[in-house]
């Protein structure tokens, strides 16, 4: 477990396979979830609960002890003497935590995809992205009621990124394949409530990544091609280009025309964010804070 400077304050180890992956866990440690490609297992009160879900993708941890996870089908199929396994359409689960119990599932319109989820920080809802590479991506919505899932097709061919960190507001960036724009909707109507395209920065060759996040209700910060990161106002207006290239005693972002593209950058608190830094041939996560007397994004 890492703190928000990126430190690990707490370990745990398990007895599980060494090619276990892990899928969840609690902020305490007290859960957590993992998959062997084979099964489930949920690593809980110090014993492993096997739920039979092959090839699980993602699990998110959901109140009152249920388990969301999602699962291709797969399909043995063969080719020139040799079998592989293919994926079919997605399978979304509910699961109780103590038994290992699968209570409902619900099927995704997705096929040969691969699902992360990005979950609201309040109303238990999660966001499933169903990514299927060039062909595309599907932004669904599940909700559980009365340990039923309830699925809803959110939007297309962008890439589910951040909620704000009010609940209140969902950040989608674009697909790869498709059309260069980036939208905040409103939560949970879904109501279209800002949008910036590459082409409003007339900037040549301007072409966003996949990587974006609430830093706050209030900032955005949005990663780039060849351009390093934009931070903008809760409501996209662009406010000032950020260099990662600070003296190297500080942690503190500088506000500069000298513009280092990460691989990727995440939201770790407000105004904090990480970015994986390429120096050379090597990868590297570092910190970075925004202080509010640099930037004001009001």
């Amino acid at each position: 477990m890492l703190d928000e400077q990126l430190q690990p304050i707490q370990r745990l180890f398990l007895d599980v396979p060494p090619t276990a992956k892990l899928l969840a866990a609690s902020p305490d440690l007290a859960t957590v979830v993992v998959t062997d490609t084979r099964r489930v297992i949920i690593m809980a009160a110090g014993r492993p609960i096997p739920v039979e879900i092959a090839a699980a993708d993602s699990a998110t941890l959901l109140p009152g002890g249920r388990l969301l996870v999602t699962a291709p089908t797969l399909e043995r199929l063969e080719y020139k003497g040799r079998e592989y396994d293919a994926k079919g359409e997605h399978l979304v689960f509910l699961v109780d935590l103590g038994s290992g119990h699968v209570l409902d599932q619900a099927v995704l319109d997705a096929v040969d995809a691969s699902v992360t989820t990005v979950p609201h920080p309040h109303d238990g809802s999660v966001v499933l992205d169903a990514a299927m590479g060039q062909d595309g991506a599907l932004i669904y919505v599940a909700r559980v009621l009365d340990d039923r899932i309830k699925v809803e097709l959110v939007a297309e061919n962008v890439v589910a990124a951040s909620f704000a960190p009010s609940g209140d507001r969902l950040l989608l960036m674009p697909h790869p394949s498709f059309d260069n724009k980036i939208s905040v909707l409103e939560w949970p109507s879904q109501r279209p409530l800002a949008r910036l395209h590459a082409d409003d920065l007339a900037i040549d060759d301007f072409v966003f990544t996949l990587y974006g996040c609430f830093l706050s209700d209030r900032r955005v910060l949005l990663d780039t091609y060849e351009h390093g990161l934009l931070l903008c106002s809760g409501e996209l207006s662009p406010v000032a280009w950020i260099s990662l290239n600070p003296p190297f005693e500080t942690s503190d972002v500088e506000v500069s025309t000298m513009r280092v593209s990460p691989e990727a950058v995440f939201g770790v608190a407000e105004d904090v964010f990480a970015a994986d830094i390429r120096d050379g041939t090597s990868l590297s996560w570092t910190l970075w804070r925004i202080p509010p007397s640099r930037v004001d994004a009001g």
